[in-house]
């Protein structure tokens, strides 16, 4: 990783509208053409008073991963801005929507996209130019008031069970909506005589009653209950047209067991779900979208094979994305894995399990190739899909004696920066297991080749130990160094010479005894680690320690699970007074000078402030100050010689005026002028009088 000034920073969000959401089991449609042209920019460039001028834009897509703070070496500014949903009872099918930017001084200008079927759109900051809206580049907050279309289609192959015979995928039919939060795209740039890099936050609400976890929203009356399990909170927005299936304990019960079952990588800090009303013309019983936020049907069932509930939770821990031949993977394991943790978790029991999976082995679904969707009939990356990641999970634990699984096969895939192609997949399943168990995924991925669903009696001697899985559960942040002493649950925004502590409870959940293994590093460099052996069940508490002397992004690794850790700079203290006394001295005599110190940024600041007495360095005062504090530092300075002296900080000074002359000379008498010499010669005369005075 490069370290150091970003001239250009790209940090980009597609208008996307509306309409067009992303299915289970694909992505969606975007309009980028409705934001107009990006300009190239090929380098820095300045203004005419010589300061740097900036660009950013917005991320491209919407994938609702998880991720590391930045690190910065400079300031960082942040344009924030609010997406606000209005509900429109009186004309249902259509949402109204308010975005406002709160827009730092040093962005000069801002350019917005809006998606392409947004009509009514008013706003007193924005300009319409070339397709998109040009900020007028002096009104802050600076929004834009919308109407866009709430229907969305629901299309593509889906599994029998989230199948519906209606039609939307989002809808709004009058009293409520569940919609998606509409994006625009941002370009901006900004006039920098500093190290500044200006960044950009999105929140997402809904006017009156509603809920939103930022990518989908639900408005009209409604209850959310909030869970947290395995580090993750899960919040439920149940709609009062809703009526539920299971109750909302129920829920967030079977979600939190999933969350803790499924060790396949990073758990998202918070993740989304919404209860559907029925009366609506839905398409499908359940999406997720965004990679944090899912709806499902209210009546949807926890006991059933096919729980939609668990399906779209699985689809928030994909973080992969697949080429053409991979493609399969994403429904296939979502399907196969809301299955498993059915009966896991005691919903169904084996015969209904054995009877979902092998609908894989029945026309049309069989004849499909899994790794060329132009064969498969519709549904059968779900279905025939389910089946072979099923059979693979089982083949997988025979040979590895159930020390592994697909699970382990689906965390590797998470960890996979290029798209995934069915190559990636096969070559994961030899790195897990063995060549002959990859030759078997290569025979039911590349040909109509299809496993036949195993018996109870297999399954059990393949599943019936679990492999060891290891969850940490990180318990505290504890932050020491010259800024701060304090305990954090989460982790906080870091900075070059502080130290970190970080506390773990590590349980091996699994049924088997395994090794664990906590780490953080740098650009692959292990900085500290920690690891130990669990028997199943047993637990041990760890701690990593490292005291960061340069800024970048660390990542913290507790087993599958990782973290970005973000170390930045501390910003400089600035002096604002400078003072001494006395102003006036004989050489020798001590000056007291006193600075006043404040950090005038939004994060920490730190010396050392450098005092100069004629340009030579006489104290070096150590400070560091939160955010807008400030503070008075004194030291005493003797100076030696006659003459006009300057005390330096900062860019502020003062003088002093050192003098061995008779108006400066202080003697035993106490009489200022007088020396002993003279004093003596003093007394001398006296005594002369008062003798003549006697006679």
């Amino acid at each position: 990783m490069q370290r150091g000034l970003v001239l250009v920073l790209v940090v980009a969000l597609v208008a996307t509208p509306l309409a067009g959401a992303a299915l289970a089991d694909g992505a969606a449609g975007v309009d980028a053409a409705s934001a107009g042209p990006i300009q190239d920019r090929t380098g820095p460039a300045q203004d005419s008073a010589g300061a740097e001028v900036k660009t950013g834009i917005e991320p491209t897509e919407r994938t609702g991963e998880a991720t590391g703070q930045r690190a910065a070496t400079g300031q960082t500014q942040t344009i924030q801005k609010d997406i606000t949903l209005h509900l429109t009872p009186d004309e249902p099918g259509a949402v109204d929507v308010d975005v406002a930017y709160d827009i730092p001084e040093s962005v000069t200008s801002l350019r917005v996209g809006v998606p392409g079927d947004a009509r009514d759109v008013e706003s007193t900051a924005f300009t319409r130019t070339d397709g998109a809206y040009e900020w007028d580049g002096e009104t802050d907050p600076a929004t834009l008031s919308l109407t866009l279309p709430a229907n969305q289609s629901a299309s593509g192959a889906r599994s029998p069970a989230v199948t519906q015979n209606g039609k939307y995928s989002f809808v709004d039919p009058g009293p409520w909506a569940m919609v998606t939060v509409p994006g625009f795209r941002t370009e901006w740039s900004w006039r920098s005589t500093e190290d500044i890099d200006v960044t950009i936050s999105e929140d997402a609400a809904v006017a009156g009653e509603g809920s939103t976890g930022g990518e989908i929203a639900f408005l009209g009356p409604q209850e959310t209950y909030t869970r947290t399990a395995n580090a993750q909170t899960i919040r439920l927005t149940v709609p009062e047209a809703a009526t539920l299936a299971a109750s909302p304990e129920e829920i967030l019960d079977a979600l939190a067991a999933a969350s803790g079952r499924f060790n396949v990588g990073a758990r998202d800090e918070e993740v989304w779900f919404a209860a559907a009303p029925t009366d609506a013309d839905w398409g499908i019983r359940g999406v997720e979208y965004g990679g944090t936020d899912a709806w499902v049907l209210a009546d949807a069932s926890l006991d059933d094979a096919g729980n939609v509930w668990f399906h779209e939770y699985v689809h928030t821990r994909q973080d992969f994305r697949t080429e053409s031949s991979g493609r399969w993977t994403t429904e296939a394991s979502a399907e196969y894995y809301s299955a498993l943790l059915a009966l896991r978790t005691g919903y169904v029991g084996f015969e209904a399990f054995e009877t979902y999976l092998s609908y894989g082995e029945r026309s049309p679904w069989r004849d499909a190739v899994l790794a060329d969707p132009t064969t498969w009939p519709s549904g059968a990356n779900y279905v025939k899909g389910s089946l072979v990641w099923g059979e693979l999970d089982r083949q997988i634990r025979v040979a590895t004696d159930s020390s592994h699984t697909m699970a382990d096969v689906f965390y590797l895939l998470n960890q996979h920066d290029d798209r995934t192609t069915n190559d990636d997949v096969l070559d994961a399943v030899r790195e897990i297991s063995s060549q002959s168990v990859r030759d078997e995924a290569s025979r039911y991925t590349t040909t109509t080749d299809v496993p036949e669903m195993w018996t109870r009696t297999e399954h059990g001697a393949a599943f019936g130990t679990e492999p060891p899985q290891m969850n940490f559960e990180v318990t505290e942040y504890r932050v020491s160094g010259p800024f701060r002493n304090e305990t954090y649950e989460r982790p906080p925004s870091l900075y070059v010479g502080e130290t970190v502590s970080v506390e773990s409870v590590v349980t091996n959940d699994g049924e088997q005894t395994g090794e664990y293994e906590a780490a953080l590093e740098l650009d692959g460099t292990v900085l500290a680690a920690t690891g130990g052996e669990l028997a199943p069940g047993d637990s041990d508490r760890v701690t990593l320690s490292h005291t960061f002397g340069e800024p970048g992004t660390y990542e913290l690794s507790t087993g599958r699970d990782r973290m970005a850790l973000g170390v930045r700079e501390p910003a400089r203290v600035e002096v604002q007074d400078l003072s001494v006394s006395p102003t006036t001295v004989s050489p020798g005599d001590d000056v007291t000078v006193t600075v006043q110190v404040s950090n005038p940024s939004d994060r920490y600041a730190t010396g050392p402030v450098v005092v100069t007495l004629d340009d030579d360095d006489v104290a070096s005062l150590d400070v560091a100050l939160a955010a807008s504090e400030s503070t008075t530092r004194t030291v005493t300075v003797p100076v030696t010689s006659d003459g006009e002296h300057t005390f330096a900080a900062g860019d502020r000074t003062a003088s002093v005026t050192a003098s061995s002359g008779d108006d400066t000379t202080r003697t035993d008498t106490g009489i200022p002028g007088f020396d002993a010499g003279v004093a003596f010669v003093a007394v001398v005369l006296a005594l002369l009088a008062a003798l003549v005075g006697s006679d």
